[in-house]
């Protein structure tokens, strides 16, 4: 299979791009990290790939379970890069 993406990372990148959506911090994403921070979990902020992820939900690009699932395989690629593991 010919891919122009080589990891999950890559494939959310290339596929906010062919829809044209951007990620903004709303008072919603300011709400969740301020329970976020109360909850002891001050480094629970989202990276980049995962406003890009939050940011196609919003959109209604993807629904919840898309989202779910390409952040579970994006956190699962994080964990392995953490470990050493090469995808």
């Amino acid at each position: 299979m010919n891919r122009p993406w080589q990891t999950a990372s890559d494939f959310i990148a290339a596929f906010v791009a062919r829809h044209g959506i951007v990620y903004e911090f709303t008072g919603s994403s300011a709400l969740a990290q301020a329970i976020t921070g109360l909850a002891g979990e001050d480094d629970a902020k989202p990276d980049a790939t995962e406003c890009l992820v939050i940011a196609l939900r919003r959109a209604g690009v993807i629904d919840g379970a898309t989202m779910v699932m390409l952040l579970g395989r994006y956190f699962d690629e994080k964990r392995n890069r953490r470990q050493g593991y090469d995808q």
